[in-house]
Parts: structure tokens; C-alpha cells; sequence
């Protein structure tokens, strides 16, 4: 009898179902299963031969035992239902007898010798086996290990080997089934190899017996090529039911564990020797034994496990995987075969569902049902149900895969799963809306260009694209915005000409560029492309004709190319080529002088069209959020894209080039370069400032993105998004900088303990929320954004130490060799005055206040260094701070110090609207350091007076040497002793100089000069810091609406009219908290907040301030332009009530009268 759950079984029951019939059962019936069809009962013998010589001599006796049809079998009836079989005569003429024969045999045979000996055996003798009724016949040979037997001593068991399975099919005509090679027959359903029928399978030989590898090609039409190829590893694991929770989870991770990698070992054997490409491989695990646990245990613990394989599982192209499972939820309950599938196929989300199998009872047929509250995809589906073979879109996912990147449509779920990760992560730094995450996290719709070249918001099928360009309108739901934020993004389809640019995709680019720029969003980039597109005209490649100066010697030349009138004709109404009419070699000829081409982009239109998107990225770039993510490849203008973007995400194994290594080397005449990695991998682009952060994949990468938009507004009119940090405003900094060097970065973001391990010391930021950017450039600066309290700033801070520049050689230049330059801490050279320039620009330009960490001695003005520019690049700085229009607070650190040029270029009176300064105690600043100052402005005859005037024994020996009654003798004695003193004294002198020279330097001085505007303490700087740029921000937002009111007040007149609104809301008696930065913030607060019908003092002034400069605007224009004034009269007693009329008429009639 066949079990329960075999195909043959079921299939055929529910066609009995459909019969409508129906049965009562009886004790034959119990013992006989009565109720299934022929298919179901088969006689079957198993025989057993010491050697295969004996089994061949006695054949005949063993065919004797069978005869066509089981005897008494109720299955073949003699009557009653017979009309059901007498339809179909097929099933009672089908042979459906078994013989297992089971051969032992001593010496190690291989396989191939085995199959080939029974192969002789089954054609000599398939006559007798078909007359007899056979249907298959398995030979199963039992061998000893000879590879594993050391000595007689060892335990017997180690002597044996998994028995080899040979089987032959009377529908093969007892040829070989390969695919049960080594498979035992009986048990081979539970492989479930009956799912894999859409695919023509070849058996892969594995050194595992208990693993079957299959390599699957899917069936195609007759002369079609095959593109889908796909390893099938399936595993049958036998085991005793477990009776225990622990027992059941500890054999399921530990076999589980060990199967998958034995599973992975095989896939990576025959993955390195065939010669297909395969994707979407598969692994089915058929747990036999009934375990006891939860199964919601189980996908936690598969989940794990696949995480710690995945890059393993990924480059294996392993994207699905299958457990079966039979489990009790608890010991006495009752079986329930659960199956989990796993699906991978974007390569960064792992989709995990669950299922149960359950019966049908309409249909008696075993299906899928969900187990739990996620459907997933084969919910309702028979558990039959074959893998389906890959569609349009796993293809293009594969070739975009296999070029290192993400399926351009794949993306916006990568969005997805990211800011799933995004709110995981910034949970631990802030207060956020309590759990579930809403579901619509991302909503996004599709732009598409319509006939007009206009965009319209569409939803589409992914993969629906007609050009290479993709773009997309997304709402977030982030942690800074849980009400959402709009994005726009922009990304190239590789699957589609290699993504190169054409009119079309440039077209779309700009469209949605603009569209960025229109709402003031955010857009990104994820360049995958390979820059301008090339084509020839190919309706005018396979007419041209060429003629020969010479036709019997083609090496003396050509004079032109033509097309003959024939071909001329069929192409003169596409206007796809200019020629010209010419008689030549006796036949008329149309020369061709120009190919148009009937199709659009196959040449200089491309760079038109890449110059207008290039001209469109500056210009977004200065307006709103720009930030490309480089993925695969950027090439030419997709490089120069990226480079105008600024914000430069780059993955690994992606290049950012202008021309290819193999261009370049046909240029040098040599190889020079042996990859594009070479010339724009991350180890060029990050070290030189494009690339400002690289990350190991795309998902990292988008995610990237999503963490630095959460630093920045989610448009251009918006404030910065504040977070309610998790790390206390009033707490004191624990790191204290040195004066010996050290990582600048402890300073902002905190570090380890040095001496008590587990605990932190803190930074000056919020913990966790430092993330740098352009880290290996001139690093000499260190650039990126933070978090103070929760308002995002943007960072610029100096490293103390030396470090060092390594600079490549050039391949392209024998005589070339790479070089190590040591640059000093506290020093702005050419590269890092760039850099600080850079960062200045691009937070300016996110909308970011600035926060400066002043600490350099000056610039190097060495040859090289002026040579490199370092004058141009430090002007740069005071041209990004003069146009910064958020606040920048600026501030000496303890024991750092600002010198010279270098705070020349970061002075507040560049910008003295947003910028302040201020200085630690143990801050120092001034034209040189000490030392310098007494080099030139206390010299040793400076030294020389101070000691005559302080010291005794020198104003005494002095003295002395002054009295005229002096010997010679003793005047040369004193002068020698003086001079003695003096250089005993030069050296502490000189340091008391020094020291007299630093105390012109101290904070004390520079706010008693006025340009610094305070001295604070390190330690509680952050609180301070964290309440004076709460209250710059709200300042100015009121200020943009005063000035939006009327933008001719400067910004001293609207700061002096925001004091006067506060003392005459709060008195005179509390003026004194205008300087009190905490509670201006909670009274800026509750002006700009108040409900409607409450008075704010604020908004009724702007009401004023803006009534009154439109009057003062149309009175201007009317005395300006008197003849307009009748016309302006007219036209507003047209927009005012009649009421108001009547009193425009009475004033105009006061006007004229005599009295008046």
C-alpha cells in the first residue's frame, strides 16, 4: 500500500472525489484500503543475494512469483464499479509490480561499473521484466568502506557505507533513472521530487549520500534556449520522534545547522564545476521524526542561522529554502506537519512564512494553510503545487544581481526594510512614538513621462519600464517625521541598455529633478549606469556598400561609402541618411555624407541631454537635498552626476570613472590598468573626498541615506527635525581634551573607559549620534554630524595628531613611486582647508547649524603647500561661512588654540548675523603662540632688562660694576660674573617671557576686547551650547518672518524690535531674561505656539509690520508713476464692500470741500 501523503495517492483519490462517490467502509476496506484506485496496491518482492552472479542464475525463479494483476485483489473487482475503470483502460494495462533486489558484495565497486552491469542485466532481460509486469526494478548494493576501515579492531560500524540505490523504470524501457541514483525508491516521495516537474532534472553525483543534488533546467518550448538553470538540494533526515521541548530544539538546531552546511558544501562542489549560470537554487530539508516545540521557536531559530550563513547562502545563489516538519505543540497533541519557507531573492530581506498542511474536504486534496497571522504567497495552494520557473522580472533580477547591484525596482522595499532598521536603531538614542510601526511606513507612486514629456504619478507593475531611468515620489514615516516626509528618487535600470543615458532617461532625470526642487524635497540618486549612450544607425549597417579605389587591393584605400537607388529608396523616407548623387564606376551611386538614424539617441543628442541633467544636479544641489548613492558603476556623466550631488555614498565593490581602464590602456599604447576599480574604486573616491562615506552593500547604503536625512529638514522651509534624546541636556562632559594629542573624535562622541571596563566616558554630543563623513581625506579636519539634545548640527573638528597622507603612484608613470607625507596636527593644509570648506557648504545647504571645534595654530604656507594652493582653498572657507544662513557657533576647546590665519577665516564678523565665538578657559588665542611673539617682541636684551630689574644679585653686581673707582682687574672680574648671572638667567627668564606673552592670550582678554562672546567651562558647555542654539533657532525663525513681512529692516533693526515686543509683554522689571538663553526659549515657544484666539505679541506685530510695508510699497509705486493712480483707485473700490465705498466717498468729498 502506498502511504498516506505519497502523489500517486492523493492525485488519484481526489479524482474519485470529483466521481461524486461514495463509500461505506468494511473490515477489508481497513485492511485492503479499498477506497483507492489501481495505482495505489502493487506487488512487490525483495529479494536478497550474496552476490549478483547468483541473483542472475535464479532470475527466472524470482519472475515466477509475479503475474499480471494480484489475485482477489479488491482493487481490480470483477464487479461493481466498473464503469469507473472500463473509461480507462490504461491503468489495468500499465505494468505495477516492484522488485527491490538487495546485492552484499566485499570489494569497493564504483558506481559507473555497478550501473553499467545492471544496465546489461535490464536490456537483456526487459522482455521477461515487461511479460512479467514490471514496473520498476531497484538494485541496492550493501558495500563495506574500504576508505574508512583502518584495522579489524575498530568498531564494526565504521566498516559499513549508506547502501547505493540503483533504479529502473519500465517507462524508461529499464534504462537508468539517474534522478534515484542512490535513492531509496520506496521513500523517495518524501524528496518531493515531483514539485521540481517544470524543471528537466540531471542527478549530481554528491560524496553526501544523504543529500540529493539536482541541477533543474526549466522547460522550454522545442528550440528555444534555455535561460533558467537553477541546484535543487534536498535531504531526507531520519531520526527516532523526540519526546521532549529541549531534546526537539536542540536536535533541530544542531542537525538543522550541520545539514545546511553540509547542503552548501555540496552546492559550493558543483557550482565550481558546471558550466551554466544558476540562479534562485534551492534547499528542502524533510524533517522526519515528530519534534516537540512551537513553531514560531523554529523560524526564530532558522532565521538566526541564516543570518550567520547569509553572505555564504547569497554568493551560492541560494534564494530559497523549504522545512518540512512534523510537530506536537505539546507531548500528548497531535501531529502537524508545519513548512516553513524561506525566500531571499533581493538579497537583503529574508521572508520568512509559515504554513500547515491541511486536507481539503471538498476535494480530499492536501494544501497550504497559513500558520499564524501572515499569508503568505502559497496560502490555499496544493502542497504539490511545482516551483515555478523565473519570470521576466527574477531574470532582470539576476542579470542586475550578477553586475553587483540591486534590481532598480528592488529598491523601494530595500527603502522599506531600512527604515525598519532605522527606527530599530533610533530607538536607543530617542524618545520615540511607542510601538507597532505604522504600516504604511512607505507609500510611494511611480513617475512616468506621458506622450508630452510631462510627469504623471502612476502605479505599475515593477519591471514595466520602457527606458533606462526610474523614479519615484516616496513618503517615509521616519523617527525624526512619524507624520511623514516626501522624498523624490531617481535611479538607473542596468537591465536596460546597461543603463546608459539616453534622451528619454534624460528627460525623465530632469523631470523629476525639477519636481524635487518645485515641493523643495530631498531627491536621491542611485547611479548604477554606464554614462553616455552610444549607437550606430543599424537599418544603414547592413546596406552600405564601400567603394574601392582599388576592388582587387582593398589596402590602397576607399574613396567613400554608399548606398545603391534600391536601398536609398527604402531608406530616404525614415530621413536616416543624407547622400548624395553620384555617377561613378559606370552605375549611380548615393555617397553618403551623414547618418541620421531612425531612432533617437545615438549620439551628441545623449551629451546635449547629459549636459541639461548635469546643469540640473548644480542647481539642485544648491537649492535643496541632494545625495547619490553609487552602486555597481558611475560612468562619465553618471560620475560627474554624483560629483555635482556632493553627498556620495559609495558601495565597495561599485567605481566612479570617467573612461574605462580598457580605453585607457588603448590610449597609453600598454596595460596599464587591470580593473575600473583601480581608477575609481573606493580606495581612490574616498581617499580623495568624492565618495564621503562607503558602505559594503546597497541595503547599507540605503540606509546610509535614511540616516543622514534624519540629521536634515524634510524641506527646504522646514526647521531642523529635534529629537527627545534619551541622553540627559544637563549632564556634564566626562571626556576632558588634553594637552597631550588625542582622537578629536573622543571629544564629540565619547569613548570607552580607559580604565574601568563597561562604562563610557561621554562626548560633547548626543550618545551615538556622531557620524563622520570623508574620514580618510585630509584628515587633518574631522567632518560630520551630530545631535546636541536632539537638534541636528553639522560638525567641523581638528585632529591633534600627526597623520599620515599616502599618495599613490601613477601606473601610467614608470618613473612614479608612491609616497608617505607626515602632516602635523593643528594645521590647515591645502586638502583639509578644502574639506572644512566642503562640509561648511553642504550643511549650510541642508539647513544645518554649524558647530566649530577651533583648534589649529595656523595654515602651512610651506613651497609645496602654497604650490597646492592652500591660499586658495583657506579664502575658500571665509566665502562658505559669509553665505552660511543658520546659526555657526565657533569654540575654542580647553587647552586649544586659535592663531593667525586661521582666525582670520572663521572671525563672527565674516557673518555676523549667524556666527558667535566663544572660548573655554583653558582656551588660548592670538596673532603667534607665545613663543613667536617673544621671539620677535622680547629678545634677550627684553630678558637682559627684566633681569636688571628683577633680580638682587644682578642689580647688585650691576651696581657694583657701575661705581668708578673700579680696577680693570676688577671690572673684568664683575662684567664676567654678570655675564655668568645673565646666562643663568636667560633660560627661566625666557620662559617667564613666554608665560608674560600667554597671558596676552587668555579668554579673559578676548572678551575684554570684544571678540569672543563669552567664556565657558567645558564640562557644562553642553548645556549651555544646547539652549543658546534653541533659542538662535527660534530667533531666526521669527526673524524670516519678520523679514518676510518687510525685507528691507536689516537684522540689527529686527533684533532690536524683538527685544522691545519681549519688555513690553514681560515689563522692565524682567528685561533682565532677555539674556537668559532657557527662558527666551520657553517664551519664543509659547509666542510661536499659542492656539488661535489667544494673543501672540509676535504674530500680531508681524501683521502690523507686514500691513505697513504693502502701503508703503503702492504708495511708492503711485508717486512713482502718478498717471496709474486713477486706474489704481478704480481698480481697488472694485475689491473693497460697499460700506467701504461709501467711506472712500465721504473722505474724497472732505477732500474738496472749501474748508478743507
Amino acid at each position: 500500500m502506498l502511504p498516506t501523503s505519497h502523489p500517486n495517492r492523493m492525485s488519484f483519490s481526489s479524482n474519485l472525489n470529483h466521481c461524486g462517490m461514495t463509500h461505506v467502509a468494511n473490515v477489508s476496506d481497513v485492511l485492503l484500503d479499498n477506497s483507492f484506485t489501481p495505482p495505489c496496491q502493487r506487488m512487490g518482492g525483495m529479494v536478497s543475494f550474496r552476490t549478483f552472479e547468483d541473483f542472475v542464475r535464479i532470475f527466472g525463479e524470482v519472475m515466477g512469483c509475479f503475474c499480471d494483476s494480484p489475485p482477489q485483489s479488491p482493487t481490480f473487482p470483477e464487479a461493481g464499479h466498473t464503469s469507473l475503470y472500463d473509461e480507462d483502460k490504461v491503468p489495468r494495462d500499465e505494468p505495477i509490480h516492484i522488485l527491490n533486489v538487495a546485492i552484499k558484495t566485499d570489494c569497493d565497486i564504483e558506481d559507473d561499473r555497478l550501473a553499467a552491469m545492471f544496465r546489461e542485466f535490464t536490456q537483456q532481460n526487459k522482455a521477461t521484466l515487461v511479460e512479467h509486469g514490471i514496473r520498476r526494478l531497484t538494485f541496492l548494493v550493501a558495500q563495506k568502506d574500504f576508505r574508512k576501515q583502518i584495522s579489524y579492531e575498530v568498531d564494526q560500524r565504521f566498516h559499513r557505507e549508506f547502501p547505493k540505490f540503483f533504479t529502473f523504470r519500465a517507462r524508461d524501457k529499464f534504462e537508468e533513472d539517474r534522478i534515484y541514483r542512490h535513492l531509496e525508491p520506496a521513500l523517495a516521495f518524501q524528496l518531493e521530487l515531483n514539485r521540481m516537474r517544470n524543471f528537466d532534472l540531471t542527478a549530481i553525483p554528491c560524496a553526501n549520500h544523504k543529500m540529493h543534488l539536482y541541477l533543474g533546467a526549466a522547460k522550454v518550448e522545442v528550440g528555444t534556449e534555455v535561460t533558467d538553470y537553477r541546484f535543487f538540494v534536498r535531504a531526507i533526515i531520519r531520526h527516532s520522534d523526540l519526546v521532549t521541548k529541549e531534546a526537539s530544539f536542540e536536535y533541530l538546531q544542531n542537525e538543522g545547522e550541520r545539514l545546511l552546511l553540509e547542503a552548501m558544501d555540496e552546492l559550493e562542489v558543483a557550482f565550481n564545476n558546471t558550466n551554466v549560470r544558476t540562479d534562485c537554487n534551492h534547499i528542502f530539508l524533510n524533517f522526519v521524526p515528530t519534534v516537540i516545540m512551537d513553531p514560531s521557536k523554529i523560524e526564530e531559530s532558522v532565521r538566526s542561522m541564516v543570518m550567520r550563513y547569509g553572505s555564504r547562502l547569497w554568493k551560492l545563489r541560494v534564494l530559497q529554502a523549504e522545512l518540512k516538519i512534523n510537530i506536537r505543540l505539546t507531548p500528548t497533541g497531535k501531529a502537524i506537519p508545519i513548512r516553513l519557507f524561506l525566500t531571499n531573492e533581493s538579497g537583503y530581506y529574508l521572508d520568512i512564512s509559515l504554513y500547515k498542511e491541511v486536507t481539503d474536504s471538498r476535494t480530499a486534496q492536501i494544501m497550504f494553510q497559513a500558520y499564524g497571522d501572515k499569508q503568505g504567497p502559497l496560502h490555499g495552494m496544493l502542497i504539490n503545487t511545482p516551483y515555478v520557473t523565473k519570470d521576466l522580472l527574477q531574470s532582470k533580477r539576476f542579470q542586475a544581481q550578477s553586475l553587483g547591484t540591486t534590481y532598480i525596482y528592488d529598491i523601494p522595499e530595500m527603502f522599506r526594510q531600512s527604515l525598519i532598521k532605522l527606527w530599530e536603531s533610533m530607538s536607543t538614542q530617542a524618545f520615540l512614538p511607542s510601538p507597532p510601526l505604522p504600516s504604511d511606513i512607505l507609500t510611494y507612486t511611480e513617475l512616468v513621462l506621458d506622450d508630452q514629456g510631462q510627469l504623471v504619478h502612476m502605479n505599475r507593475l515593477p519591471g514595466g519600464n520602457e527606458i533606462g531611468m526610474v523614479a519615484w515620489k516616496m513618503t517615509l514615516k521616519s523617527p525624526e517625521y512619524p507624520e511623514g516626509r516626501d522624498i523624490i528618487v531617481i535611479g538607473n535600470d542596468i537591465t536596460y541598455r546597461i543603463g546608459s543615458f539616453g534622451p528619454q532617461e534624460d528627460l525623465l532625470f530632469l523631470r523629476a529633478s525639477e519636481l524635487a526642487r518645485a515641493e523643495g524635497i530631498p531627491r536621491i540618486y542611485v547611479a548604477a549606469n554606464s554614462g553616455a549612450r552610444i549607437g550606430l544607425a543599424e537599418e544603414i549597417r547592413h546596406m552600405f556598400h564601400v567603394a574601392w579605389v582599388d576592388p582587387e587591393d582593398p589596402y590602397k584605400g576607399y574613396k567613400y561609402l554608399y548606398l545603391t537607388p534600391q536601398d536609398y529608396k527604402r531608406v530616404s523616407a525614415l530621413n536616416s541618411v543624407h547622400c548624395e548623387h553620384v555617377e561613378d564606376e559606370g552605375e549611380s551611386r548615393y555617397k553618403i555624407t551623414d547618418i541620421i538614424g531612425k531612432e533617437e539617441g545615438l549620439g551628441a543628442e545623449n551629451l546635449r541631454g547629459s549636459g541639461m541633467i548635469a546643469g540640473e544636479t548644480s542647481l539642485a544641489y544648491d537649492e535643496i537635498i541632494t545625495i547619490s548613492l553609487v552602486t555597481c558603476r558611475a560612468i562619465g556623466i553618471g560620475a560627474y552626476l554624483v560629483r555635482l550631488g556632493q553627498r556620495t555614498i559609495q558601495v565597495e565593490n561599485s567605481h566612479l570613472i570617467l573612461t574605462g581602464a580598457g580605453a585607457l590602456n588603448k590610449v597609453l599604447g600598454r596595460e596599464v590598468y587591470t580593473s575600473n576599480n583601480q581608477l575609481g574604486g573606493i580606495q581612490i573616491m574616498h581617499n580623495n573626498g568624492v565618495t564621503h562615506s562607503t558602505v559594503c552593500d546597497d541595503f547599507e547604503g540605503v540606509f546610509t541615506i535614511l540616516h543622514w536625512l534624519s540629521y536634515m529638514p524634510k524641506s527646504v522651509n522646514s526647521s531642523v527635525p529635534i529629537l527627545n534624546s534619551k541622553d540627559p541636556i544637563d549632564r556634564i562632559i566626562e571626556f576632558v581634551p588634553t594637552k597631550a594629542p588625542y582622537d578629536p573624535r573622543w571629544m564629540l562622541a565619547g569613548r570607552p573607559h580607559p580604565t574601568q571596563k563597561g562604562q563610557w566616558l561621554s562626548g560633547f554630543f548626543d550618545y551615538g549620534s556622531f557620524s563622520e563623513i570623508m574620514q580618510p581625506w585630509a584628515q587633518t579636519v574631522v567632518v560630520g554630524r551630530a545631535r546636541l539634545g536632539g537638534i541636528p548640527v553639522g560638525v567641523v573638528a581638528v585632529e591633534t595628531r600627526t597623520v599620515e597622507l599616502s599618495i599613490p603612484a601613477d601606473p601610467a608613470n614608470l618613473d612614479s613611486e608612491a609616497k608617505i607625507i607626515q602632516q602635523a596636527g593643528q594645521v590647515w593644509f591645502p586638502d583639509s582647508a578644502f574639506k572644512t570648506y566642503q562640509a561648511v557648504k553642504d550643511f549650510n545647504r541642508e539647513g544645518l547649524p554649524l558647530m566649530v571645534f577651533a583648534n589649529w595654530r595656523g595654515f602651512s604656507g610651506g613651497m609645496k603647500d602654497m604650490y597646492d594652493q592652500v591660499l586658495k582653498f583657506g579664502a575658500y572657507i571665509v566665502d562658505g561661512l559669509r553665505e552660511c544662513s543658520q546659526p555657526v557657533m565657533v569654540y575654542i576647546p580647553p587647552h586649544a588654540e586659535l592663531r593667525g590665519g586661521s582666525w582670520v577665516v572663521i572671525d563672527p564678523t565674516i557673518n555676523p548675523r549667524h556666527m558667535e565665538m566663544y572660548a573655554d578657559r583653558e582656551s588660548r588665542a592670538s596673532v603667534l603662540e607665545p613663543e613667536g611673539t617673544v621671539e620677535i617682541k622680547f629678545r634677550k636684551k627684553d630678558l637682559v632688562k627684566t633681569m636688571r630689574r628683577l633680580d638682587p644679585v644682578y642689580i647688585h653686581l650691576a651696581e657694583r660694576l657701575g661705581t668708578p673707582e673700579l680696577s680693570a682687574a676688577e671690572r673684568k672680574e664683575l662684567e664676567n660674573k654678570l655675564k655668568e648671572r645673565e646666562e643663568f638667567l636667560v633660560p627661566i627668564y625666557h620662559q617667564v617671557a613666554v608665560q608674560f606673552a600667554d597671558l596676552h592670550d587668555t579668554p579673559g582678554r578676548m572678551q575684554e576686547k570684544g571678540v569672543i562672546n563669552d567664556i565657558l567651562d567645558w564640562k557644562t558647555s553642553r548645556t549651555f551650547f544646547y539652549w543658546r542654539l534653541r533659542r538662535l533657532l527660534l530667533e531666526d525663525l521669527v526673524k524670516k518672518k519678520i523679514h518676510n513681512a518687510n525685507p528691507e529692516l536689516t537684522d540689527g533693526q529686527v533684533q532690536a524690535m524683538l527685544r522691545r515686543w519681549f519688555v513690553e509683554v514681560e515689563g522692565t522689571v524682567k528685561a533682565y531674561i532677555w539674556d537668559n538663553n532657557k527662558d527666551l526659549v520657553e517664551w519664543l515657544e509659547k509666542q510661536l505656539t499659542e492656539e488661535d484666539g489667544v494673543r501672540s505679541v509676535i504674530e500680531e506685530n508681524i501683521k502690523y509690520i507686514s500691513r505697513d510695508y504693502v502701503l508703503k510699497q503702492i504708495r511708492s509705486l503711485v508717486q512713482a508713476n502718478p498717471e496709474v493712480a486713477m486706474d489704481s483707485i478704480v481698480h481697488m473700490t472694485q475689491h473693497i464692500s460697499p460700506t467701504q465705498r461709501a467711506e472712500v466717498v465721504r473722505i474724497l468729498s472732505t477732500m474738496d470741500s472749501p474748508s478743507t
